[in-house]
């Protein structure tokens, strides 16, 4: 949502098929098969709908549009997370809906909680910290406004990632997604846990360059 891609018929067409998807409550679901984790959380998918639906959105549908997005922060702010990507999400959906300062310090506060003495977070409470849930974590934290990289918290977790990164400068992140279709190599190392270890790889590098920033705007 930030690679600058201007508006176009296309993205027109998407925003439209994006809103039409939204369930009354005001969220959106999957309509197929959801592999753990990333395609298996109503937060995630809310999140990055809105997100969409306020970059995107069309301006001849701009009352609409925010009354969905407004539907889809409340869910989001009732709605009860269960794990780690269900609280990063939900952060990331109200701040990207125009949450106020109050809402999201509380809405972090419980994300906070859930940092490990080694400094990372993990994807549930019974599975060690790895670099996919702290770099998603301190991401959505750091972009919420809410935590700024000099903050001991931001530190811990970034520190927790430098010590946990392979040689060749990825990190090995264990699958937990059924096995559904027949595997094959992506040049990803892992084997099969190289999709998960991909997109670990990837917020990981995110949390870092935020933290080469000085401050993280608020939304």
């Amino acid at each position: 949502m930030r690679s600058g891609y201007a508006p176009d018929r296309m993205t027109d067409y998407e925003a439209a098929g994006i809103a039409a998807a939204q369930h009354r409550e005001g969220n959106w679901e999957s309509t197929t098969i959801a592999r753990t984790p990333l395609e298996d959380s109503n937060f995630s998918r809310t999140a990055m709908a809105l997100r969409a639906l306020k970059t995107y959105g069309t301006p001849a549908r701009a009352a609409e549009t925010k009354e969905r997005i407004e539907r889809g922060k409340q869910w989001l702010l009732h709605a009860k997370p269960v794990v780690t990507e269900d609280w990063d999400m939900r952060l990331a959906g109200i701040a990207a809906a125009g949450a106020n300062e109050a809402e999201l310090r509380k809405a972090a506060e419980p994300i906070l909680a859930l940092q490990r003495p080694d400094g990372g977070w993990a994807q549930r409470k019974e599975l060690p910290s790895d670099a996919y849930a702290t770099g998603m974590t301190l991401s959505a934290l750091a972009e919420a406004g809410v935590l700024q990289p000099g903050a001991d918290v931001f530190r811990k977790g970034v520190k927790f990632l430098l010590s946990t990164q392979a040689a060749d400068g990825s990190w090995h992140v264990v699958s937990r997604a059924a096995k559904l279709q027949p595997y094959f190599q992506s040049g990803f190392p892992y084997d099969g846990d190289q999709w998960i270890s991909a997109m670990g790889t990837g917020w990981a590098a995110n949390a870092l360059a935020l933290a080469l920033k000085p401050t993280i705007p608020a939304h």
